[in-house]
């Protein structure tokens, strides 16, 4: 059978595809990027936009072969359950604790024209389910999955609803794979997770620096990065500890929201932009020119003009090298969807547009700071006589280079930028 695995969404969809896809592969399937017998899509439902992409692509994957089976799993199924007619079209249903089951479930014995629906009462779930482990990666950078689930219930989050409480992976489990993968080639490991600065809170007296202490003591594993990270986890005392992993890259993804205390309040966030200044401040403090980055939502409820300032202000503050931007969006469940006030969608482009706007010039100016000093980049691919790859605070860097230097740590002199890249020579 032909498989084609489309995956919408966050990092740690990406993992679990990839799980996905190594089973498949055992299964005997074979996985392909065209016309396919079996179309497998992961979906994503943290906004409306990605509802409607994972409706979007079932759509294109019966329009490209009608006898085709449909497989929709994880988020977006969460978060329509009520919704009876949200995958008509669809062959094979699954919610985020039976989606790794789907090569059981699709053996000699399934008969396409039966419908076959799995959705667990993601709740109820306590502790985090072992599917297996990456027993190869496919490339230099590799992910580990090290929890999964939420406790924070954000006012405009789904995210609790439809992956459930924080349950974190036993270490064993984690060391195992790391282990696997570096034997296999894999010199980066980027930790994942729905929250990954909540691991542990499910243990006794266990947290993420666990998880570092195995990854730091890994013979042949060059480089660890982290993910999206709760701003509170990044305490003076937190940075500080921090810093003794030498191995980790000098690369934070804030989750802020918002840069204004009125908004974070209407979250549900619990901090302060003062806070946030703060994190940025000791980050810079503690760690050689960290790339910082952030995710932010424009047109919450009731955010006013004057509201949206701040946060721009803000930002400016926290000297970010880079803003991801969603406009706001009701979800199923959340307390922000039945809030009055909510925001003009024109208005929500408007500000949106003007977060992008500042981006691209806080990364711009970052960048420049690079410009013909020497970085160290650790080569991924190769493509047309060029080396490519990322510096520990990941920078994109191009170079003309041999390819079997790909897979290993080079000095690189810059010479030049180009849109969000550094080009350069091999030192």
């Amino acid at each position: 059978m032909k498989v084609q695995f489309i995956t919408l969404g966050c990092k740690v969809n990406k993992y679990e595809t990839d799980l996905l896809k190594e089973k498949c592969i055992k299964a005997g399937h074979d996985v392909v990027d065209k016309k396919a017998d079996l179309y497998v899509i992961n979906s994503c439902s943290v906004t409306n936009m990605s509802d409607r992409k994972t409706r979007q692509m079932i759509s294109k994957a019966k329009k490209e072969n009608k006898n085709a089976i449909v497989a929709v799993l994880g988020c977006s199924v969460e978060s329509n359950k009520d919704n009876k007619e949200a995958f008509s079209n669809s062959d094979i249903i699954l919610g985020n604790q039976d989606k790794m089951q789907l090569f059981d479930i699709l053996n000699d014995k399934y008969i396409h024209k039966k419908k076959i629906l799995k959705l667990s009462d993601i709740s109820k779930v306590k502790k985090y389910r072992k599917v297996g482990e990456l027993d190869k990666g496919t490339d230099i950078r590799e992910q580990i999955k090290i929890e999964d689930g939420c406790n924070n219930f954000c006012s405009y989050c789904v995210i609790p609803y439809i992956r459930g409480r924080v349950r974190s992976r036993s270490l064993d489990d984690i060391k195992k794979e790391a282990n696997n993968l570096v034997k296999n080639g894999v010199k980066e490991i980027v930790i994942v997770g729905i929250e990954i600065a909540s691991y542990g809170k499910d243990m006794n007296n266990k947290d993420l620096f666990d998880v570092l202490d195995i990854l730091e003591e890994l013979d042949g594993l060059k480089r660890i990065r982290l993910t999206s990270m709760e701003p509170r986890f990044l305490t003076k005392e937190n940075i500080k500890k921090l810093t003794k992993y030498k191995k980790l890259c000098p690369h934070f993804h804030i989750s802020m929201q918002s840069g204004n205390n009125e908004v974070l309040k209407r979250m549900n966030r619990h901090y302060t932009k003062e806070y946030l200044i703060e994190v940025c401040n000791n980050l810079r403090k503690f760690f050689k020119d960290p790339y910082i980055a952030s995710d932010v939502i424009v047109g919450f409820p009731m955010e006013t003009d004057e509201e949206f300032m701040d946060t721009m202000d803000t930002i400016n503050k926290m000297m970010l090298c880079e803003i991801h931007v969603f406009k706001y969006s009701k979800r199923n469940y959340t307390k922000a969807a039945k809030m009055d006030g909510q925001v003009n969608g024109e208005i929500k482009k408007k500000r949106s547009n003007e977060l992008l706007d500042l981006s691209k010039k806080l990364n711009k100016k970052y960048l420049e700071k690079f410009n013909k000093r020497k970085v160290q980049v650790l080569f991924e691919n190769y493509k047309d006589g060029f080396l490519l790859g990322y510096t520990p605070n990941y920078i994109k860097v191009k170079v003309k280079g041999d390819k079997l230097l790909c897979g290993g740590i080079q000095d690189v002199v810059v010479t030049q930028l180009e849109k969000d890249m550094l080009l350069g020579n091999l030192s």
